[in-house]
């Protein structure tokens, strides 16, 4: 009853891995007898203030800006050529223009390309990254539960208003910090450089 009851509360990724870690966690008969014992987990707290999560923001900081240098430089080249181009203009017969244009106009759009390329390699980074961070974090919530006999946990967010006993975020981001300081982010695993 209580799995369900999360379930329906709580709709991300970590959250299922909590509920089935707290299915997994023996609950004591004391728990049984006095109903269930609630905590709430802030969850975008934890994903901002963890060690691991500063570790990804700083690597896709550091990538996005070498990527935004590699495509300006890559767009500025191709400003300069069109403008060599423009001043070509009237020395090229129509024919030799028009394969010049067609040419340009192929290498903008491989850059376009290339940069759409980019930020789908940032983009599955952060997800791979993040992905390991949440499941650490429901591994560690998973434990805390299990320790303090804890038969439901609630994502802050589906909390209005609780009781801050009820807080296990100080304890979890603790414990998710000295577990797991940092996170390596895989920007090779993309296919492209």
């Amino acid at each position: 009853m209580a799995a369900a009851m999360a379930a329906g509360l709580l709709a991300s990724p970590v959250a299922a891995a909590e509920v089935k870690a707290a299915a997994k966690a023996p609950a004591g008969k004391e728990a049984d007898a006095k109903g269930p014992v609630i905590a709430v987990l802030d969850v975008q707290l934890v994903m901002r203030r963890a060690a691991a999560a500063k570790g990804i923001s700083t690597a896709m900081e550091a990538r996005r800006k070498a990527f935004e240098e590699e495509i300006a430089t890559e767009r500025e080249a191709l400003k300069a050529e069109e403008q060599k181009l423009r001043k070509q203009g009237a020395i090229l017969s129509p024919e030799a223009m028009n394969e010049r244009r067609r040419v340009l106009e192929n290498k903008i759009s491989d850059l376009r390309r290339k940069a759409e390329q980019r930020r789908g390699i940032l983009n599955r980074a952060f997800t791979g990254a993040t992905r390991k961070l949440r499941s650490e974090m429901a591994k560690v919530l998973a434990e805390v539960m299990s320790e303090r006999k804890i038969t439901l946990t609630l994502a802050r967010k589906a909390v209005l208003v609780f009781d801050q006993r009820l807080s296990v975020t100080e304890e979890v981001l603790k414990r998710l910090d000295k577990n797991m300081p940092n996170v390596a982010v895989d920007f090779k695993n993309s296919g492209a450089k």
